[in-house]
């Protein structure tokens, strides 16, 4: 029985592979790492202003204690896992259309920000991000 948003599962898995046939193409001296399923992709916006990034994540039944944010240099990831609130087979199913397993985003951002100084806030499913940007020191040249 095809439950509804298996083609999107399929969709992302080949995306998936051919992510991984790229990365293997472009630096083969890492070999082939292993690719985690993520199951679903949380609607993101990104926006910002003079001093911080903004990031908003939708994660309706995601509970905090299974939502993971780092950084690496400029690189934000948001990983996690949604899970069902009851036990779904296909004997029991009449219609699937949300989404649950592992998620994943990742966000790189085009100038240096202070990722120890995040302040993040998870209110009515979303999840909210404030990314400072570092302040450039302006050095004033004299010339001569």
């Amino acid at each position: 029985m095809a439950v509804k948003g298996e083609s999107l599962r399929e969709l992302m898995h080949l995306q998936r592979r051919i992510n991984m046939m790229f990365h293997e193409m472009l630096q083969p001296e890492e070999g082939h790492a292993a690719v985690p399923d993520f199951a679903w992709v949380p609607a993101t916006d990104v926006s910002e202003d003079e001093g911080h990034y903004y990031v908003d994540l939708e994660l309706p039944g995601v509970a905090i204690e299974n939502i993971s944010v780092t950084f690496a240099g400029q690189n934000l990831k948001i990983t996690g896992e949604r899970r069902s609130v009851r036990e779904l087979s296909p004997s029991n199913v009449q219609r699937v259309e949300r989404y649950f397993g592992p998620f994943a985003r990742e966000i790189s951002f085009p100038a240096p920000v202070e990722s120890d100084k995040v302040k993040a806030a998870l209110e009515n499913g979303l999840l909210s991000l404030a990314i400072p940007k570092k302040k450039h020191a302006r050095k004033k040249i004299k010339v001569d």
